[in-house]
């Protein structure tokens, strides 16, 4: 199976993507679609503004994969607003958060989730170092946040297990760009590279 990995710049693709977040949170969170009135069946929030949005498309080019990288949100953060932790650590013009991982429930499978997860991670790596995002909040299940590990996704929590405001049991976690970049030397040759003269 062949994907495409991108940054999401067309307007036409965005909708997209909101649709298959809409798909997914319909069939996961239902209390979520009815606490929040989504319209269109399309999944948007008020971080979306402040979001750089990437895209797996599988091979008949639909979309099969999501997430987005929030930074320098006037807003605040979703695991602010949704989880209680120590929010004073991090310096607020070098943080961002990731969020809407979203993957389609036939690729789920550890063996592709770890090809579409392993194929994501150079350009949020990319984004990050040109944002000067130096870590990244998560709100992440427990079962997650281990997959994610094995990835070399080590994100590291920072506060208690605790009820998600719609959905289930999650961890405030934050994920260290050069941590990310260290776990997997190959991203940082290549942005060396592309970056470094």
């Amino acid at each position: 199976m062949d994907f495409r990995f991108l940054e999401v710049k067309d307007s036409e693709l965005l909708k997209k993507v909101f649709a298959f977040r809409y798909k997914i949170v319909f069939n996961e969170y239902q209390e979520y679609i009815q606490a929040n009135n989504l319209q269109n069946e399309q999944e948007i929030d008020i971080y979306d503004e402040y979001a750089v949005q990437f895209a797996v498309l599988d091979e008949d080019g639909e979309i099969c994969a999501t997430v987005r990288l929030i930074h320098n949100s006037p807003l605040g953060y979703p695991t602010e607003e949704s989880l209680v932790f120590d929010k004073d650590v991090f310096e607020r013009d070098k943080l961002g958060e990731m969020s809407r991982i979203f993957i389609d429930t036939k690729y789920r499978d550890l063996k592709t989730t770890k090809k579409i997860i392993h194929h994501l991670k150079e350009p949020l790596y990319t984004k990050m170092m040109e944002l000067g995002i130096k870590y990244s909040y998560g709100s992440l299940e427990g079962s997650f946040l281990r997959l994610l590990k094995m990835f070399k996704i080590h994100y590291d929590t920072i506060g208690e297990e605790q009820i998600h405001k719609f959905m289930c049991k999650r961890y405030p976690c934050i994920l260290y760009t050069q941590v990310l970049g260290d776990e997997n030397p190959e991203i940082i040759e290549n942005w060396n590279k592309q970056h470094v003269q």
